[in-house]
């Protein structure tokens, strides 16, 4: 398979990820300016959602490479992966490149 068709395959398996309401919110909660990492409590704060929920929609979204985890004592922080080929996409698409 050619890099752009693996490309292709890669972006449409992130979209498929991020095609959750919840998951959207915490994509957009993640992807402030202000702050750059969130705790799972932190999140489940700010967006009014139960722990066991924003654990799964996390772990999805983990797992495709989409978000980025760090693990502080017993805490673990996310962030959004920007190096992730979705983001330079979806720029792209905003850009009209």
């Amino acid at each position: 398979m050619k890099k752009k068709e693996n490309d292709l395959i890669l972006i449409s398996e992130s979209l498929k990820a991020m095609a959750h309401p919840d998951r959207i919110s915490i994509l957009t909660l993640l992807g402030q300016k202000k702050e750059i990492k969130f705790s799972v409590n932190q999140i489940c704060d700010k967006l009014k959602l139960n722990q066991p929920e924003v654990s799964r929609h996390l772990s999805i979204l983990k797992n495709k490479g989409i978000l980025l985890f760090e693990r502080v004592g017993s805490h673990v922080y996310y962030s959004l992966n920007k190096n992730n080929l979705i983001f330079t996409c979806i720029e792209n698409l905003l850009d009209g490149k």
